[in-house]
């Protein structure tokens, strides 16, 4: 009687540690759960966020005469990458020469820090909330 006693004292302790383990990898799984959902959540904020115009601008202006021309323009996806679209298909390709002298307001060949925000609808448009 004993024995069978001892026999069911060790299986009740082993179960018991059997239930510790899978509580304790049911919280760790829990967690990683938790924390993908939250990077996830900070990459479409991210993503939702506004294009810094002023900080392209000044990437793209290499001689720093607070303007930039067809050749500096040309060069926006070294410094932003292209946007992408639904699914991460391309949107483009993308005629930078005639975006330039769509958003080139007074035709004098040279976009200003405030006619190169208009990049953003036309290249960059806001993802739909």
């Amino acid at each position: 009687m004993l024995r069978k006693l001892m026999a069911v004292g060790l299986f009740m302790a082993a179960l018991g540690a059997m239930v510790a383990v899978s509580e304790s990898a049911g919280a760790a799984d829990e967690k990683k759960a938790e924390k993908k959902k939250a990077e996830k959540k900070k990459a479409a904020k991210k993503k939702a966020e506004s294009l810094n115009t002023d900080a392209i601008f000044k990437k793209l202006d290499a001689n720093s005469d607070n303007k930039l021309d067809v050749d500096e323009f040309k060069k926006l996806f070294t410094v932003q990458p292209e946007p992408k679209g639904k699914k991460g298909k391309e949107l483009g390709p993308f005629d930078l020469d005639f975006t330039f002298k769509s958003l080139d307001a007074n035709s004098d060949k040279f976009l200003t820090a405030e006619e190169f925000k208009g990049i953003v609808p036309a290249i960059f448009p806001q993802p739909k909330k």
